[in-house]
């Protein structure tokens, strides 16, 4: 075979050594699923045609190399991955930041303006200069008011220069602290080199699991009483401290956890043997056995820790293998370093019965209730705005809880008139020559409804209920309350009635309370 030209054997060589030559990929997150406490990362990158090692830099170093998954196109054949983890200011790429832009016009108009300073600076002292020259030969009252004038300006303008490099200061200062948040003491980045064989262009695809990003549910519920219903509106606060910035991703947000547990317990095997005799105890006297140690010094390390540290948007939600999942519109942002970010989850609109309800032994009020039926699906434990209209009358926590009818309360009815009315409390003696005592007590309120529209009454009361067989309770009422015990609760009763504009109604109780006069009595509420 004849030997080849040089210049074409160089060229041979420089086209292998291109080929074979790590590719650095620029790289972005296309996609997050954010759970209670972890995250997981959906990374894509472009692999041109040929490559046969890339290169991926500026990588979060927090997630967890276990979790990290590779996929690629059909055309490209994937090797070995392998991970370095390095100071950021090693990698030039990786020190820059969103911010760095914005600041370096701030700087550049500050420098501008210090400048301008120093000029005004010059021109003051030639006037000073100026004037002594002219002082010399020209008489001073000539050249006083020229002087005086050229100065003014001057000073006027270093103050107007004075004060808009202060505003520019403090415009900057924020910023600066902004990226040392996002980037605290240069901090760490992670590297991935992944041998391949790319036989044509093709997307690389990561995906790897990340701890410290959360989302805590929201709630907005306002009650419509003329239309009979509430609107729920569902949101979700996000907050991420992975060291990378969640820009223009599809953002999704699961009740679920892939770091629950998989599997339930099982069980242990129960013996029962008889007792081995107990040894004899020492004639000696034995020194005295120290107190117990507290609780939490027998906890462990572990546990004392887990006590300790403040829990950040605790939503614990276990479903097992079911869960719900939002999918945020559009493409969202989400900078890393602990800030909170507000998303809408929709809108459902339930029908809704409205009533008035009062509890006149412990609060002489009327609340406005809305109960309607029990929501589909996961709703996680989270904080509730409730809204009567426009007006926000307060807020509280959303439980679901197990009942198949939810009561929502929307604050206190002020056209609905709660009051409670004297009654005669009474104590006597009873059988064979006073043995016994009777104790008659009772209550008696009055509800005036002074709206233009009809309402639903509730008033609950809470009766006496003996707990031993030698107490005895006897109960009248007036009307006569739902039958049962409201919502299962022993003793609770409740009166229900329809109320017309500017009606009053009346419901009394009577209790007749006995028991033996040496039988000490307990009472709780």
């Amino acid at each position: 075979m004849k030997p080849l030209p040089s210049s074409f054997a160089a060229a041979a060589l420089l086209g292998l050594s291109l080929t074979s030559a790590a590719v650095e990929l620029p790289s972005r997150i296309a996609r997050v699923t954010v759970y209670p406490g972890t995250a997981v990362v959906e990374r894509t990158a472009r692999v041109p045609a040929g490559a046969r090692e890339v290169v991926l830099n500026c990588l979060s170093p927090q997630f967890d190399m276990a979790s990290l998954r590779v996929e690629a196109d059909a055309p490209i054949r994937l090797g070995p991955v392998t991970a370095t983890t390095r100071p950021r200011s090693e990698s030039p790429a990786c020190s820059t930041s969103p911010l760095d832009g914005r600041i370096t016009v701030l700087e550049d108009r500050i420098a501008a303006l210090t400048a301008e300073h120093a000029s005004q600076e010059l021109v003051l002292g030639l006037l000073k200069g100026t004037t002594a020259t002219v002082a010399a030969n020209t008489p001073l009252a000539a050249t006083l008011p020229l002087v005086q004038r050229a100065g003014l300006d001057a000073l006027q303008q270093q103050h107007r220069l004075q004060r808009e490099r202060e505003k520019l200061e403090r415009e900057l200062l924020p910023l600066k602290a902004e990226r040392e948040r996002q980037q605290p003491g240069g901090g760490e980045v992670r590297q991935l080199r992944v041998q391949l064989q790319a036989g044509a262009e093709g997307e690389l695809r990561l995906q790897y699991q990340t701890a410290g990003p959360t989302w805590a549910p929201a709630y907005r519920a306002t009650l419509d009483p003329t239309a009979a219903t509430v609107e729920m509106e569902r949101q979700a606060q996000v907050s991420q401290n992975t060291g990378e910035d969640w820009t223009g991703v599809a953002l999704r947000l699961s009740t679920g956890s892939p770091q629950s547990a998989t599997s339930g317990p099982v069980p242990r095997r129960w013996e029962i043997s008889p007792r081995p005799p107990m040894p004899a105890a020492p004639v000696a006297m034995a020194m005295a056995a120290p107190a117990p140690a507290p609780m939490l010094a027998r906890a462990s390390k572990a546990q004392v820790a887990e006590m300790a540290e403040p829990m950040d948007f605790a939503v614990q939600v276990r479903q097992g293998e079911f869960a719900t999942e939002f999918d945020v519109p559009g493409q969202v942002d989400v900078a890393q370093g602990g800030q909170r970010v507000a998303f809408s989850l929709g809108t459902q609109r339930w029908p809704a019965r409205v009533k008035v309800q009062t509890v006149p032994q412990s609060d002489p009020s009327a609340w406005l209730i809305a109960e309607v039926a029990r929501p589909d699906g996961v709703w996680p434990d989270g904080s509730l705005q409730l809204r009567r209209g426009t007006q926000v009358v307060g807020r509280t926590v959303w439980r679901l809880g197990e009942r198949e009818t939810l009561a929502l309360s929307f604050g206190r009815d002020e056209q609905v008139r709660v009051q409670n009315l004297p009654v005669t409390q009474q104590t006597a003696s009873a059988g064979f020559i006073g043995t016994r005592t009777e104790r008659r007590v009772g209550c008696l309120v009055e509800v005036e409804n002074r709206r233009r529209t009809p309402v639903t009454l509730e008033v609950l009361e809470s009766t006496p209920v003996s707990t031993d067989e030698k107490i005895t309770v006897t109960r009248q009422f007036t009307p006569a309350p739902q039958p049962g015990d409201w919502q299962d609760q022993p003793g609770v009763v409740a009166w229900t009635q329809t109320l017309a504009p500017g009606q009053k109604a009346r419901f009394g109780a009577e209790y007749l309370i006995g028991h033996a006069k040496d039988l000490p009595v307990i009472e709780r509420r």
